[in-house]
């Protein structure tokens, strides 16, 4: 389903810092990839489905904290203010609105927010990122999953209810820089605004500051480019974006699994744009005890699901990290 022609000039006003990211990515050709075990990469090519986990059992949940802690100065300022006059130029009483939708979100961000964590990659890169490898390498083994850089394009399948969200790396200063550019295309185009349901509007300005908190992180990070996949399933639910109880590192826990393209499952896993064997570019695996073993592993798994070549995929990097355990 196609978006409203309107309501993607909004969005693109809005989420102008996600749409310079999605440029980027696609002009220089950017992979994206996705570091977890062998393990769960493994399940994720067999089971065909991207596995989004709770945002309070992430390696790195406190910083949703941060996003938060950098995100309130900013909306008390000037810019804040600007931006909460605008709505209330719509309607009286809006931006008051949507402050309080974005307090009752930070209360309740790590039980009802599901998201998995990805990387930009260069296409020259055999090895991937040591500081990821420093949380996935060592005896457990980490792979690398390199997706095509379509996959962060909002508009590859609006049905999922999926936002990809790239990560801000820096302090208020500079949020409040990219509040500002957000301010000013708005204030350009404030009858746009008038063209809108006030619910509407509600809606995707509590939206931009969500993903804006699940979505800032210190600039000692940086060098990870990052992206989030987020889902709200309590607010936006998906029919074919469903939930399953597995075991994490001796954890049970709910995820919610994005679908790649499964026509025999049904038709709603009709997803063309979404074929791994299309957008799955390749495998890095990382430093481990038994690259051999993982590597034959990956390319029977790769081939029962259908992906086509896998060897001329699948790269080892032969770091030789050892974490000790």
């Amino acid at each position: 389903m196609a978006i409203d022609p309107k309501l993607r000039e909004l969005l693109e006003l809005l989420f102008c810092y996600d749409r310079e990211r999605v440029k980027t990515v696609k002009e220089e050709k950017r992979l994206i990839a996705h570091y977890t075990t062998a393990d769960t990469a493994m399940k994720i090519i067999s089971g065909r489905t991207l596995w989004l986990r709770n945002a309070g059992v992430m390696n790195d949940y406190m910083e949703i904290q941060y996003g938060r802690s950098v995100i309130e100065p900013v909306l008390r300022g000037q810019t804040g203010k600007r931006f909460f006059a605008l709505l209330d130029g719509v309607k009286w009483g809006l931006g008051q609105r949507v402050q309080r939708q974005f307090a009752e979100h930070c209360e309740h961000a790590r039980e009802t927010v599901f998201m998995t964590s990805l990387s930009e990659h260069d296409q020259t890169d055999a090895l991937g990122k040591l500081s990821m490898w420093r949380a996935y390498g060592g005896p457990v083994s980490g792979v690398a999953l390199l997706f095509k850089g379509d996959v962060v394009d909002l508009e590859l399948e609006p049905s999922l209810e999926i936002s990809a969200s790239p990560v801000l790396y820096g302090g208020p200063e500079r949020f409040d820089a990219e509040l500002q550019k957000v301010v000013k295309g708005l204030e350009a185009r404030s009858d746009l605004l008038k063209e809108f349901e006030p619910d509407h509007l509600l809606s995707v300005c509590g939206a931009l500051l969500q993903f804006s908190m699940f979505s800032i992180k210190h600039p000692g990070f940086a060098e990870e480019c990052e992206w989030r996949f987020v889902h709200r399933p309590f607010e936006f639910a998906a029919a074919h974006v469903t939930s399953q109880t597995v075991t994490v590192n001796g954890i049970p826990q709910t995820i919610y699994e994005v679908p790649f393209h499964n026509p025999a499952r049904g038709p709603l896993y009709d997803l063309p744009q979404l074929n791994l064997d299309e957008i799955l570019e390749g495998i890095i695996i990382g430093p481990c005890h038994y690259p051999e073993t993982v590597f034959r592993a990956f390319v029977d798994a790769m081939q029962s699901a259908g992906i086509t070549d896998p060897e001329r995929r699948i790269r080892v990097s032969n770091i030789p990290l050892r974490q000790q355990w």
